[in-house]
C-alpha cells in the first residue's frame, strides 16, 4: 500500500506488519501515486508536473 501527501512525503507502507517499510521525500506535494503491473516500481506525480518512478 502506498500515500502521497500534500507534504511532499510518499510512504509505502506494509499491510502485514501495520508500518511504513520506505518513505520518499519530494519538492512539492503529491497528488498521484500508481504501481506497476510487476508490483516492483511506484510512480509518484508532484504538483509542479514533475514524475518520480522508485524501486519497491
Amino acid at each position: 500500500m502506498e500515500s502521497g501527501l500534500l507534504n511532499k512525503c510518499m510512504n509505502i507502507c506494509s499491510v502485514k506488519q501495520a508500518k511504513i517499510v520506505k518513505a520518499y521525500n519530494g519538492d512539492d506535494s503529491i497528488f498521484e501515486v500508481c504501481w506497476n503491473k510487476k508490483g516492483n516500481k511506484v510512480a509518484t506525480c508532484f504538483a509542479y508536473k514533475k514524475l518520480c518512478v522508485c524501486r519497491s
